[in-house]
């Protein structure tokens, strides 16, 4: 019994030290959305892009941590990350009222001290 008491110990102990993706970290993530304009087949930037964030996720997903909206310059920045799997999409509708979207993208965060630079593409 008490060599079981002690295992159990152990593996409670381990897995609570254990890090998950999420904010209170270090990390940043930054970049530009842009989206292939229907009308000239050009890449631009897109303004006021939502750009949606989904912690601890390694692969598609619906539900989102955090949500961002592009600044005017198509940039966007989001900062306090820790270690780990994120899903990251983005959408846009331009002037003219269509919509841009992207698969996504699922990103590994692995070392706290450098920050992650992604551009978005959306069609």
């Amino acid at each position: 019994k008490k060599i079981f008491i002690l295992v159990f110990a152990s593996a409670v102990t381990f897995s609570s030290c254990q890090k998950e993706a999420g904010i209170l970290g270090k990390k940043s993530l930054s970049g530009t959305v842009f989206y292939k304009n229907g009308a000239t087949a050009a890449d631009e930037i897109a303004p006021g892009a939502v750009v949606k964030i989904a912690y601890g996720a390694n692969a598609a997903t619906a539900d989102f941590d955090q949500l961002i909206y592009a600044d005017s310059n198509g940039q966007y920045k989001i900062e306090g990350l820790k270690k780990g799997d994120y899903f990251i999409t983005a959408e846009f509708t331009d002037s003219n009222g269509f919509n841009y979207v992207t698969a996504g993208y699922v990103i590994t965060i692995r070392n706290k001290k450098s920050d992650l630079q992604l551009d978005i593409n959306l069609e």
